[in-house]
């Protein structure tokens, strides 16, 4: 709802669908109804004991006061080492601002970037935010729809169709969100090669890297040929570590863009939170078991999670990384939001409408398995009986 102090930049934006599902659990919860959230997207795991040592550790030495803007030097170090590591990165400390979570890294990527009249290309179903931060950067999100028979993957042929004098960035996001779909490399060395002929850049939010299943390879589009100098990588600290409420990530681009980016940055945070900075470096330096352990969890709860699905003959293209699966309700002639208040009426289960991720996703619903496994077992079954009625 607007009003005579409202801009048109605000106007131009709209709420997370995500947060409106959030809401009607927490407003069914506080009469007593027992939901089982499959919208929440986030790990349901207390963060490791090791990086919540280190935090009290800072706090308790006095490290409570500002720090470098684009945070301190060991955590940035700490970033490069690790995505050498595990994925053969050549990241400097100096091409890497720490950021309040990856929702403020891709903001300030794209408003370093953007210029009024360009085009940002994204594959749809997309992440909910991706439209809203294109139009704070006065430019035009260009959606790519995408479907089952795609498997939800965007193909160089298909992208060949959406490149224009104004494109600027591409945004890919794998694994992703909302559809669990892992790019394979050689579709990525394909895509590069049109980001080169073209001019344009590449944002990687691949915040799920970690969570790869079925034996697939994570590749990094930043490796392909001339994509490291025009590829911005956005890194988070949630999923993996299962710190989303400590609200830390970091993004990693040219130097160029990084001297812009922290521009944006200081006008928004000024710099990020200290102790939990040093936090995040132990999550990086220590050992990654706590990442491995998790991630073999999450495998577990999907193969339950489709196996459910497939009992109940519900069509979904197999998730194969994150925590989400993005299965077709199209059979049961119901829209995605009226599918989702169905369940959250008759099953006491929550699910975000796939329309949320943008008009591909309508006939879908998203389903994450970030939840504990019995609960997943227990609002499967509940689901099973409420679609019987239908």
């Amino acid at each position: 709802m607007s009003n005579k102090w409202s801009s048109q930049r605000v106007n131009g934006i709209k709420l997370s669908e995500i947060r409106a599902v959030f809401t009607k659990v927490e407003e069914a919860r506080s009469k007593g109804i027992h939901v089982t959230n499959f919208s929440i997207g986030r790990p349901d795991f207390d963060t490791p004991k090791h990086i919540k040592k280190a935090a009290q550790e800072a706090l308790e030495s006095g490290l409570v006061h500002y720090t470098a803007s684009a945070g301190i030097a060991p955590l940035r170090e700490a970033i490069c080492r690790r995505l050498e590591e595990d994925f053969g990165l050549q990241i400097q400390a100096d091409e890497v601002i720490v950021s309040s979570g990856a929702t403020e890294a891709i903001y300030i990527a794209l408003q370093s970037v953007l210029n009024p009249g360009d085009e940002v290309i994204v594959p749809e179903p997309m992440y909910v935010y991706y439209a809203g931060w294109s139009h704070l950067g006065e430019s035009k999100c260009v959606s790519i729809p995408l479907c089952e028979k795609d498997g939800f993957l965007l193909k160089a042929e298909r992208l060949k169709d959406y490149i224009s004098e104004k494109t600027r960035v591409l945004i890919l996001n794998s694994p992703n969100n909302p559809t669990g779909q892992v790019y394979r490399k050689e579709d990525l060395l394909e895509i590069a090669k049109l980001a080169v002929e073209h001019d344009f850049l590449v944002i990687s939010d691949d915040i799920y890297h970690h969570m790869v299943y079925d034996d697939l390879e994570y590749f990094p589009i930043a490796k392909a040929p001339g994509m490291k100098e025009r590829t911005l990588i956005i890194g988070s600290f949630s999923k993996s570590y299962a710190m989303d409420g400590w609200r830390i990530g970091y993004l990693a681009a040219p130097r160029a863009i990084i001297a812009d980016a922290i521009k944006i940055h200081q006008h928004i945070v000024s710099c990020p939170n200290t102790f939990v900075q040093h936090g995040a470096k132990s999550a990086l330096t220590a050992s990654q078991e706590c990442v491995k352990q998790m991630v073999a969890e999450f495998d577990r709860r999907r193969k339950l999670l489709i196996s459910c699905m497939n009992d109940m003959d519900m069509p979904c293209v197999r998730p194969q990384g994150a925590f989400y699966a993005f299965p077709a309700i199209k059979k049961y002639g119901m829209t995605s939001q009226g599918f989702a208040d169905f369940l959250l009426t008759e099953a006491q289960v929550a699910v975000v409408p796939g329309d949320a991720f943008g008009e591909s996703g309508e006939g879908h619903v998203r389903i994450s398995y970030s939840i504990p496994y019995e609960e997943i077992e227990k609002g499967m079954e509940r689901v099973a009986e409420a679609i019987k009625k239908l």
